[in-house]
């Protein structure tokens, strides 16, 4: 069973290959997205590519890369890799900086939701003019935040908390969700519905969108897959104006991109930022 599992997915990887260097050409897109179009291509491409095909929702490519996961998102390797990757600023994080600093001396409760273990609070102490008494409440799963209080305790930090309860957003004065939504099968607009007193600013930042219908893909980083979902721009921010929100700010994450293999046209060659506040 093992073996069959690594030679699918071996072919998987070297198809996933071929899928993008055809749809890097104008012809081959074409001829991709055209075949796809046909129910009988649709299946032959779905076959073909396994886990690194679209899916509708976000469980159907979790249950897919299920067995291909290398422990996904709570691989050791990956958390370290992350916090490594954080502790300097990245180009989208001084968008972030610009609409951070001047509320930033007034915040006294900031939510970071899928904050891993605490990689933001970690960088941005170091930019931004965070209060003495601030709380930082990381969101996260149980085995990064059991990792993520390991080292808040090494380090002597007492102001980094960690929670797999999403009620904990309620009252705080800013919500963050950097390089996380597109993990989540609801939009943050679905999520924040759940909590009472919504929070006066959000911050997204480094999360891939589209202009299609939602749907999902499965990204692989080599040493872990993942599943994320991709939300449509525009009833993103439709919705979160239903909540009471206006969008200030937008920026583009030209760091990250996101090819889809199956559906070359849709792929995401920036990522998005977005600054809200509750008016």
């Amino acid at each position: 069973m093992e073996a069959s599992i690594r030679l699918r997915d071996i072919q998987i990887v070297w198809a996933a290959k071929m899928f993008r260097m055809i749809g890097a050409i104008g012809y081959g897109r074409r001829l991709i997205e055209g075949v796809g179009r046909t129910s009988a291509g649709a299946a032959i491409w779905g076959w073909i590519l396994g886990y690194r095909r679209t899916f509708r929702a976000l469980d159907e490519a979790e249950r897919a890369v299920k067995p291909y996961a290398k422990g996904g998102h709570e691989n050791r390797e990956n958390l370290d890799l992350h916090l490594e990757l954080n502790r300097v600023a990245r180009p989208s994080d001084y968008a972030a900086f610009y609409y951070l600093r001047d509320p930033m001396p007034g915040i006294k409760t900031i939510f970071d939701l899928g904050g891993n273990v605490g990689n933001l609070y970690y960088c941005y102490k170091e930019y931004l003019p965070l209060r003495p008494d601030v709380m930082w409440t990381v969101y996260d799963l149980p085995e990064t935040i059991a990792y993520g209080r390991t080292l808040a305790s090494n380090r002597n930090i007492a102001n980094l908390q960690f929670t797999d309860d999403l009620r904990q957003a309620d009252g705080v004065d800013l919500f963050i969700a950097s390089g996380s939504l597109q993990y989540f099968d609801k939009s943050l607009p679905e999520l924040l519905k759940g909590i009472d007193r919504r929070p006066k600013y959000i911050l997204i930042n480094r999360v891939p969108m589209t202009e299609d219908k939602d749907f999902a893909v499965v990204q692989d980083a080599g040493h872990i897959r993942v599943a994320c979902m991709l939300h449509n721009r525009s009833k993103l921010i439709t919705d979160f104006e239903r909540l009471g929100y206006r969008v200030l700010g937008e920026w583009e994450a030209t760091e990250l991109r996101l090819t889809v293999l199956d559906r070359p046209s849709s792929s995401v060659w920036a990522y998005t930022g977005l600054w809200l506040e509750r008016v």
